[in-house]
């Protein structure tokens, strides 16, 4: 069965997807996930907490259509130009922030298959690093990985509750995973209490830039199916909420950087791949039976992503944020004088 559905998806076609894609418009996005989807349907689902069925039930979407490297979040392409080396780009601000930190010991959150974490292993086997993730397959598959490296380990875990002592840990990092959180100020609290003095945050992930009531009735459709298409239980923190409960937290924002334009080619990549399901017309509805729920639900945050994630857009951006817990009061006398 999913040799059929990779062959009904990726097989021969003469149409053209780049020109449907650039003659789409939301109004016709959104009239084609109703009827594939049914809008109200999906929308029913909002404030649900399926995360886990979610990235269990993509798995080998992921795989076989994002990142055959393990990668679950976008690539970084800054050239304009879809290239898998992109996906790379995150962890490799990871690395800038060991270097200059001379970090040791280095906490991801949502490690997912440990993509990030294999590859910073790799690079610094003096540090060691952990990873944590909810999904069950994930952490299986990340072990896996993991075997190769002496300095590196994953466990199943919630980001809300973390096991580790106080301040130990030098950096941690979260790629799209605190979207899921239930309240931000709940992670937050743990991150800060597991950094040490002098330690940073590192946070790729995506915000609502404004409120949902303060867009267009379109607009606001849009960014709901997003997010509930990708098990964001509660839609997108709004940024400047989200950036004064850090600092309230104890915080210090280093970076705040809307870099939209960045995965503006993975965005593409993607629209053309759904435009694919939804060009299949009466396959596509069967696929939407024979396929798992939330697998074939990625293709309405394929869809509608690029009308909705833009750097002049009003609903999302994507975001790099760099935080650091201040030292303390003392020491920062000290090091003035």
């Amino acid at each position: 069965m999913k040799d059929i559905i990779i062959k009904l998806l990726t097989g021969a076609s003469q149409v053209d997807y780049a020109m449907l894609a650039s003659q789409l418009t939301l109004t016709d996005a959104i009239a084609k996930i109703d009827w594939l989807f049914g809008c109200e349907a999906v929308l029913k689902e909002f404030n649900s907490d399926f995360t886990i069925p979610y990235y269990t039930q993509s798995e080998w979407g992921y795989q076989i259509y994002h990142s055959g490297q393990d990668a679950i979040h976008m690539a970084l392409n800054v050239d304009g130009v879809f290239n898998p080396d992109g996906y790379y780009a995150q962890p490799r601000v990871v690395a800038e922030q060991i270097c200059e930190l001379d970090a040791r010991n280095v906490l991801e959150l949502g490690s997912g298959k440990g993509f990030n974490s294999c590859f910073l292993a790799q690079q610094y086997p003096e540090v060691n690093f952990t990873g944590i993730d909810l999904t069950a397959s994930h952490i299986k598959i990340a072990r896996r990985q993991a075997e190769k490296f002496s300095n590196l380990s994953f466990e199943e875990a919630n980001f809300n509750q973390l096991r580790f002592l106080d301040q130990s840990f030098d950096i941690v990092f979260a790629f799209e995973c605190l979207c899921h959180a239930s309240a931000d100020e709940i992670p937050l609290a743990e991150i800060f209490r597991v950094l040490r003095p002098g330690g940073k945050l590192i946070v790729f992930d995506g915000y609502r830039k404004n409120k949902l009531e303060q867009l267009s009735p379109l607009l606001q459709t849009a960014s709901q199916l997003v997010e509930v298409s990708m098990a964001v239980r509660n839609g997108f923190s709004l940024i400047d909420d989200w950036y004064a409960i850090a600092q309230s937290i104890g915080f210090r924002v280093e970076v705040r950087e809307d870099i939209s334009w960045a995965i503006q080619p993975t965005l593409w990549k993607l629209q053309k791949l759904s435009l694919k399901l939804f060009s299949l017309s009466w396959k596509a509805k069967i696929l939407t039976y024979l396929l798992p729920k939330y697998l074939v639900r990625n293709s309405i945050a394929g869809l509608l992503m690029p009308f909705t994630v833009s750097p002049k857009g009003e609903a999302f951006g994507y975001y790099k944020l760099i935080l650091e817990r201040p030292l303390s009061t003392i020491r920062q006398q000290i090091s003035v004088k």
